[in-house]
């Protein structure tokens, strides 16, 4: 016997019982559920062939696995390779923050290294040189 055709009342109703759906979700258990609530039998077949129905399931299931909607829906491989140049970006930034610290840390020890120099003017140190003028 061939299973009814569900109609588009039907299909939204049994979209909002997924999108409601709490616990283990199986194509079985939907079936059930879907008699119960609904009246309705159908199978697992019948469902699947809903393009609707198919996609909210997938949708939830991903849900329950732990991957979000919006990224389960819109990951492209040039998304990965986004991901991919932000965490090498990130770790290029990580390492010459790291550098700019040793290199501010290193001036100021020679500030403080030529304070400590008798008779000698810390404004002679940082003054302009001629090869900067050019720039």
């Amino acid at each position: 016997m061939a299973a009814p055709k569900i109609s588009a009342q039907q299909q939204r109703k049994i979209e909002v019982i997924l999108t409601k759906w709490n616990g283990k979700l199986t194509w079985d258990a939907l079936v059930e559920r879907i008699k119960l609530e609904l009246d309705l039998e159908t199978t697992r077949q019948t469902l699947c062939t809903y393009a609707g129905i198919n996609v909210c399931f997938k949708k939830k299931k991903a849900q329950f696995r732990g991957v979000t909607l919006p990224l389960y829906t819109s990951v492209t491989a040039s998304d990965i390779k986004l991901v991919d140049q932000l965490e090498h970006l990130k770790a290029e930034i990580s390492i010459l923050e790291k550098n700019n610290a040793e290199q501010l840390r290193l001036i100021e020890r020679i500030f403080a290294n030529a304070k400590a120099i008798p008779n000698l003017d810390l404004r002679a140190l940082i003054k302009t040189r001629p090869e900067d003028m050019s720039k």
